[in-house]
């Protein structure tokens, strides 16, 4: 593929393809949108895919693709979307996503990640949906995550987070979907919770929380799944 400079587009997903993702798949650095989803690709981010700055959609989930989670990508001024989910990453997240400006999708679930939660993502305020379930994610959940103005699902489910619920996710108006489930988490459930008056899906599963239930939660009238289990 190396003499193929001018690639813009590419699309492997759904197949069953092995072994490594090819070095030079970005040798250009031209490439835009990047598909290989649902493969049995396995090894590491090529260099020139880490360095590609123009990609603006990645979709590698479901594949065996390894490596350290902080070095194996660089930061993208374009990118919109990319889906890392069920993979073997490991390490612990970046900072840098923080400065992808223009990111409206995250998801690294099913990895082996681990450590804190950067607070730099809440400058990435473009954020639609941030999925890191399913991992060895640890400390605090940054107050950071409550600027993020367009985030419609956060989903931080089966990791080892501790600490109460940051009082600024209730400022998350066009929260959807929160899901906190599995964790560590402690303290009250903040009433803050019944500022997000678009939430359908509550979950808090699983957690070491007390005292009682916030009667502010009776706010919201979109709820349709509730698990305070």
């Amino acid at each position: 593929m190396n003499n193929l400079t001018h690639l813009k587009n590419l699309h492997l997903f759904e197949n069953n393809l092995i072994g490594q993702l090819p070095d030079e798949i970005c040798l250009g650095g031209a490439l835009v949108n990047f598909s290989a989803t649902g493969n049995h690709f396995t090894g590491p981010i090529p260099k020139s895919l880490k360095n590609c700055t123009s990609l603006f959609r990645v979709r590698l989930e479901r594949n065996q693709l390894t490596g350290d989670i902080a070095e194996s990508f660089g930061v993208y001024p374009n990118l919109n979307y990319i889906d890392l989910s069920s993979n073997n990453f490991y390490g612990e997240l970046s900072e840098k996503w923080g400065q992808c400006h223009n990111l409206t999708h995250l998801s690294i679930s099913n990895n082996n990640i681990s450590g804190a939660i950067p607070p730099q993502l809440g400058r990435a305020t473009q954020l639609h949906r941030l999925d890191l379930s399913s991992n060895h994610l640890s400390g605090k959940i940054p107050k950071e995550l409550g600027m993020l103005p367009l985030l419609f699902e956060l989903l931080l489910t089966n990791n080892d987070l501790s600490g109460s619920i940051p009082l600024k996710l209730g400022k998350l108006a066009d929260l959807q979907t929160l899901d906190l489930g599995s964790n560590n988490l402690s303290d009250q459930i903040p009433k803050e919770i019944g500022n997000l008056l678009k939430l359908s899906s509550l979950n808090l599963s699983g957690n070491r929380f007390v005292d009682s239930i916030p009667d502010e939660i009776g706010k919201l009238l979109h709820l349709w799944s509730l698990d305070l289990s």
